[in-house]
């Protein structure tokens, strides 16, 4: 390459670079809680850890690489056409065109690197991460049983622990029932056990203290067996055995050659994963191809305008791609033609807009068109024409006296001003264009990411709309602060390069006046992300469980409780059901256990063939069953009965359809209800107090962080929009995993839940306060 080759080259380099940065962190934000989750929770070594993290980033880099180099061209060769360089380069004689020698071996680069994902780095590292998952389960499967919930994750077993203890290490009140078939027919209780996960057999090791052994036979309610022990070793398999924890690879993991080979009724899916990993790199030299026309024209905006367009080329791109793929998954378009529009579409319009590189005083449709938006933007709003057809006159004198009359009137003071619109306005823009974009490039990352299981389990594409739709919502929640922060660092950073900031001093106007509709701004939008998550929030997040247990194939999420079988009631008793009907009130073979609170031993069991409420007598009619009181080693009592009436079992029927909710899935009001309940009961509580303070201390980052990026716009104003976003993607990277890692270090008890929620907002407030205080004004 010659000089002025290499020049090109690493300006477009370290641009691309800066977007591969940007947009992986974006795209790894999810990765990046789970590992913080498994450093809090001591459940791996630095080696599994970073392997961990490794093993995550191929994935990720698949979609970030062709997103770089787009950002990359359209900004560097954007920014060299603003500074005169490349018209000097077409006065020295030199054609434009050349640019593609630089540009294409950036594109080369990027291609290589991204077919090196697709075709082996990627694969490879989808199988270590899952046999990484699966040699972690035995240990975090420990931390993953919460407790006063029934777990049914280990094979024919339901376990129910009482209490828990911070290293879920200890556990208190251990009910273990052995379901074969229907009944139970063991039934294991426990005062206290210690658990030590076995990594080498894959199972989780109690070592039970107190306890009691219940068998019972279906056809003979007679039999009975019941044996006390002091300390008992139990060891509960992890996983539903051999075929669950080996079901074979998925297409994402499997060779090309494994893809090509198949020719049964999957060969279709496998037909789209193939053409898949091939489009992706391709896509590298695609985007290069567009970008090199559109970013060498001379437009306004400078670097601010090229992320704006790389942004919307890439929602473009992913959203075509997405909507064919899903024609060629169904057999609406060949395979090969679905995968490959997108390349094809965004391909013809590069070459079309090739020969304008020479042109470089005409404009493009694109950039016509994009310019004509950025102006009418920008535009200021017309004023109503004044009704007299000449202006009156005002002297100077009249001028001054108005002020003299009106000392304490100044012009500095009032809000809002036009400058307070001004800076609003750009904000906003810049806002609702950041947010967007992340909004949909996490839902492409994470459509691609269901891919295999919307091929496998075939949910329909009303139910996938659905998703997206209600997982947006959550998505808006959780990057309005990062969009927030990146939207001030951008607009403060344009207007300091642009000396813009410089004017506004010269003319008396502190900067502290400066940043006053910011922080309205962004305690506005605290105060409505509050109201959100108090409001329809909870309602979407509970929606998109639901629909995304259908989509991977799992039992729909029920948040009526009559079809989960296992309840635990008032007064320490356990219902366990096999049909509930909701409306003739009706049980069908129920069991009720009575437990002593103090031991968490069992003092009597009900079984009734069937059982009905009496609303007039306000309790259960049981029908056709046996009862049986315990005291220690002894069966005090056993009784047979065709009809039996029991005061102490007084739930109403509606305490069998309340509905069950996760934090996420509960406002403030219900979820502070719902830890009052669980704490008057003597639970442990801290998992669900740190999501209840978080529920206050999240939405508050956002004038928190406006505050914090308002002295670092302008210490990287030099920079103009590319410095701002880089230096809010990096701050956001710090928040995040603070934030993260404080979060798992509060649900396992090693930090109050208050300190757990609030330390990141507090660390960055006092870092906001010092650089805004020490900002020179």
């Amino acid at each position: 390459m010659r000089i002025i080759d290499r020049y090109i080259f690493r300006e477009v380099l370290s641009h691309a670079l800066l977007g591969l940065g940007i947009f992986t962190f974006v795209i790894f934000v999810p990765q990046l809680v789970q590992i913080m989750n498994v450093v809090a929770r001591h459940s791996g070594d630095a080696r599994q850890i970073a392997l961990l993290f490794l093993s995550a980033f191929p994935r990720v880099l698949t979609f970030s690489v062709p997103i770089g180099v787009l950002v990359g061209v359209l900004i560097g060769l954007g920014r060299m056409s603003a500074d005169s360089e490349l018209i000097a380069m077409n006065a020295a004689g030199m054609g434009l065109k050349r640019i593609l020698i630089p540009v294409g071996a950036l594109a080369l680069l990027a291609t290589a690197i991204t077919l090196c994902m697709t075709v082996w780095l990627g694969p490879v590292s989808i199988r270590t991460l899952r046999a990484l998952e699966e040699r972690l389960r035995s240990t975090q499967v420990s931390f993953e049983v919460q407790p006063r919930i029934f777990n049914e994750q280990f094979p024919h077993l339901v376990l129910y622990v009482q209490d828990i203890s911070a290293a879920a290490m200890n556990w208190h009140g251990v009910f273990l029932a052995e379901s074969d078939g229907g009944d139970v027919s063991r039934l294991t209780l426990a005062e206290n056990a210690i658990v030590v996960a076995d990594r080498d057999q894959g199972k989780l090791q109690l070592y039970l203290h107190s306890g009691s052994v219940h068998e019972s036979q279906t056809q003979g309610p007679e039999h009975y067996g019941l044996s006390v022990y002091g300390e008992r070793d139990l060891a509960l398999a992890v996983g539903g055995g051999s075929e669950a924890q080996a079901p074979g690879l998925i297409d994402s993991e499997r060779p090309l050659r494994q893809l090509l080979a198949e020719s049964g009724p999957k060969a279709r899916e496998s037909r789209v994963e193939f053409h898949r990993r091939f489009a992706f790199p391709v896509a590298c030299l695609v985007f290069a191809l567009v970008a090199l026309p559109v970013g060498s024209r001379p437009r306004r905006g400078g670097r601010a305008a090229g992320f704006v367009l790389a942004v919307s080329l890439v929602c473009g791109y992913y959203i075509v791609f997405v909507f064919c793929a899903s024609l060629a998954r169904d057999g609406s378009m060949p395979t090969w033609l679905g995968i490959w529009t997108a390349n094809i579409l965004m391909a013809a319009a590069g070459i079309a807009l090739l020969p304008s590189v020479e042109r470089l005083g005409g404009e493009t449709w694109l950039s016509e068109a994009l310019t004509g938006l950025m102006h009418w933007w920008r535009q200021p709003q017309p004023q109503p024409k004044p009704q007299q057809k000449h202006e009156p006159t005002i002297r100077r004198a009249d001028f001054a006296a108005v002020f003299e009359s009106a000392p304490h009137r100044r012009y500095v003071g009032r809000f809002p001003q036009v400058l307070d619109y001004y800076l609003l306005r750009n904000f906003l823009f810049y806002f609702v264009l950041l947010l967007v974009g992340f909004i949909l490039l996490f839902e492409i990352f994470t459509f691609f990411d269901l891919l295999d299981d919307l091929g496998r389990h075939r949910a329909t594409w009303m139910q996938v709309a659905n998703y997206f739709r209600y997982l947006s919502y959550y998505l808006l929640y959780q990057l309005a602060p990062l969009a927030c922060l990146v939207s001030i660092l951008i607009t403060l950073g344009v207007m300091t390069k642009n000396n813009e900031l410089v004017a506004i001093k010269a003319a008396g106007i502190s900067l502290y006046r400066v940043a006053l509709p910011l922080l309205l701004a962004g305690a506005i939008m605290a105060a409505g992300l509050v109201a959100f998550d108090q409001s329809y929030l909870p309602y979407a997040n509970r929606r998109a469980e639901e629909l995304h247990s259908i989509i991977k194939g799992l039992p729909p999420s029920t948040y009526l409780e009559p079809q989960h079988r296992w309840i635990f009631g008032d007064n320490s008793k356990i219902y366990n059901y096999q049909l509930f009907d909701p409306d003739r009130v009706l049980f069908g073979g129920l069991s009720v256990f009575e437990l002593d609170p103090q031991n968490f031993s069992l003092r009597r069991r009900v079984y009734a063939a069937r059982a009905s409420w009496a609303p007039q007598q306000r309790a259960w009619i049981l029908e056709s069953g046996w009862i049986r009181d315990f005291q220690g080693a002894t069966i005090t009592r056993y009784a047979e009965f065709q009809v039996m009436e029991l005061p102490e079992l007084d739930e109403p029927p509606g305490y069998f359809t309340r509905e069950l909710r996760q934090s996420s899935e509960m406002d403030w009001w219900e979820l502070r209800g719902y830890i009052a309940r669980l704490r008057r009961s003597g639970f442990d509580v801290a998992r669900f107090s740190v999501q209840l303070h978080k529920k206050l201390a999240y939405p508050l980052i956002a004038p928190i962080v406006i505050m914090l990026a308002i002295p670092f716009s302008i210490l990287v104003g030099s920079r103009g929009a590319v410095g701002g976003l880089a230096v809010g993607v990096g701050l956001a990277v710090v928040y995040w995993a603070a934030a993260a890692l404080f979060e798992a270090l509060g649900a396992v008890g090693q930090l109050p839940p208050v300190l757990s929620a609030w330390s990141p907002d507090l660390i960055f407030l006092f870092c906001g306060l010092y650089f805004f205080l020490k900002m020179p004004t």
